[in-house]
């Protein structure tokens, strides 16, 4: 991934104030302990992931004393509600239910989807129209299979058991084009059962009907003055290129 590269704001672009709080607050987090590479336990058993990151980037930032422990899914919500924990970084699904029981940052990441093609492709954009007539490999019974069909009718759509079959497929050139979750595609694309052998095609699709969903930290809802400072602290992490850092040391490729 480019030095450079900026990650989207994924918001109002109006700038965050922090809130009157004391320096070095002390600020519970808890994360998905298996929900890799956005959060996971690490070999030594510390937690680690883009959202793990980001998080106690942000925390720097608002000058928040962060803690973080990683917990199985289930019992992250319950915690959050139970007083046990300040922050949920990663966990819950923001659907209403969630929401009315806690209070959102603004969003940090997005979850997209994006196509692969063999490095010796002649294709240059992932339009409809150019992979009309195209084999396309996606996973069987996903959400990105139900997007192809509504948007890509015109391509021979191939579907496969998981995305390792659908590369190998790319790879053997068997198909023309694969399509995915966005991170999944990447990771294949720069992993070792690819080879070198295949590349992006133009950048990431949202479509928040079909794939895609903002990733964002919740927090207690009695606590909105520590929501406004992590949006601050969110804000300042990536202007001062955190964010980017932490994108280019979990993702191989633009993602973007």
């Amino acid at each position: 991934m480019p030095a450079a590269l900026q990650a989207p704001l994924f918001r109002n672009p109006e700038e965050q104030v922090r809130p009157r709080l004391p320096d070095k607050l002390s600020v519970r987090l808890v994360a998905d302990e298996d929900f890799a590479p956005f959060s996971f336990r690490s070999r030594t058993g510390s937690p680690a992931g883009i959202s793990v990151e980001i998080a106690i980037a942000a925390c720097e930032e608002a000058r928040l004393a962060c803690t973080v422990e990683v917990r199985p899914f289930a019992e992250i919500l319950p915690a959050l509600q139970r007083g046990e924990a300040d922050v949920a970084v990663t966990g819950p699904r923001l659907d209403a239910k969630t929401l009315a029981a806690a209070r959102m940052t603004r969003p940090y990441f997005r979850l997209m989807g994006r196509f692969a093609v063999n490095a010796a492709s002649t294709l240059d954009v992932a339009s409809a129209a150019s992979l009309a007539g195209r084999r396309v490999g996606v996973v069987k019974d996903t959400v990105h299979a139900r997007w192809l069909a509504a948007y890509y009718a015109s391509s021979r759509i191939a579907t496969f058991d998981d995305l390792a079959k659908a590369g190998a497929a790319l790879k053997a050139s068997e198909v023309d084009a694969i399509f995915g979750d966005n991170l999944q595609v990447i990771y294949w694309v720069a992993g070792e059962a690819a080879a070198d052998c295949c590349r992006l095609l133009g950048g990431a699709y949202s479509d928040f009907d079909y794939f895609s969903r903002n990733l964002a930290f919740l927090v207690r809802s009695d606590r909105p003055e520590l929501a406004q400072a992590l949006d601050y602290g969110l804000d300042k992490a990536q202007s001062a290129g955190a964010t980017a850092k932490i994108l280019r040391t979990y993702v191989p490729l633009d993602p973007w």
